[in-house]
């Protein structure tokens, strides 16, 4: 799709200085369910134990430094920076598990990216982890594992989630797939480092100013837009898998998979329909 997503949008501009104004305060530490991770990944109850109630990125990213130590180095960051993306999410913990579970070879390649991350920058890593897909893992969580393996301050890995994405359409007229799209993804680093530049930021400050937007501020015209897309839709769609996975009493993993997969043929139909105006996001 071609757009012009150059200069740095009037709500970028905006949010850094309502940043400013505040003192540049840090994203609060995510509350996560410990019995239920601890529950699902009996095996890591260790590293459950040492997490603090609120894990915030300053903690995930000293364990995502770590994670070129080893196997089990690496595992231990992926798992700690999948309790701080899914947060109370009901299912994170299960599909987390699943990851592990379903891929014998996981412990190495989470080790091979980080240290790709590191050696080469986040691009790379987002590249060679397309070349060996783990199954079940898709790019909003993936790229949130390589962002806090990876050096903030050279080549970062960011993270490219469905938060940041909607950001990047409403706010830039950019749009990034969420496919293992390695170009695109190559594209958001450059976008968002050239914006840091423009701003005397970090590129992962720029990144944590778009996933921390509330909307707070925007004229009601914007947020009608906002609640009108498909995005909302999507929302909607991921908020039923986390209700149905949040059910009182015992739901067996097939029965979560079922309804996964008929929320994955909904979501399909809501790209392929997309609106006139613009493209579908992916």
């Amino acid at each position: 799709m071609a757009n012009d997503c150059d200069p740095v949008p009037n709500r970028l501009r905006e949010l850094l200085v309502r940043w400013n104004n505040g003192g540049r305060q840090p994203q609060n530490g995510i509350g996560w369910n410990r019995s239920t991770w601890q529950a699902t990944l009996p095996e890591h109850r260790d590293l459950f134990a040492q997490l603090p109630d609120r894990v915030d990125r300053e903690y995930v990213a000293k364990r995502g430094s770590r994670a070129v130590e080893g196997e089990d180095a690496a595992v231990q960051a992926f798992v700690t920076a999948m309790v701080w993306g899914y947060g109370r999410v009901g299912y994170g913990a299960f599909r987390t598990a699943r990851v592990l579970r379903e891929n014998h070879d996981a412990p190495r390649i989470l080790r091979e990216v980080a240290l790709k991350t590191r050696r080469d920058g986040g691009a790379e890593a987002f590249e060679r982890l397309k070349q060996h897909r783990l199954r079940y893992l898709g790019v909003s969580f993936a790229t949130k594992y390589l962002f806090f393996c990876s050096d903030a301050e050279t080549s970062p890995a960011l993270v490219l989630d469905r938060r940041v994405q909607r950001w990047l359409w409403q706010h830039a007229g950019c749009h990034f797939s969420l496919n293992w799209n390695v170009e695109d993804y190559r594209r958001y680093l450059r976008l968002v480092t050239k914006w840091a530049r423009e701003l005397d930021l970090s590129p992962d400050e720029v990144e944590y100013l778009m996933f921390a937007d509330d909307g707070s501020q925007q004229t009601a015209s914007e947020k009608v837009f906002e609640e009108s897309d498909e995005f909302a839709v999507l929302d909607a769609l991921d908020e039923a898998v986390a209700a149905f996975a949040a059910l009182p009493g015992d739901i067996e993993p097939n029965d979560l998979e079922d309804f996964e997969r008929g929320v994955r043929q909904l979501r399909r139909i809501v790209l392929a329909r997309g609106f006139p105006r613009r493209e579908p996001p992916e």
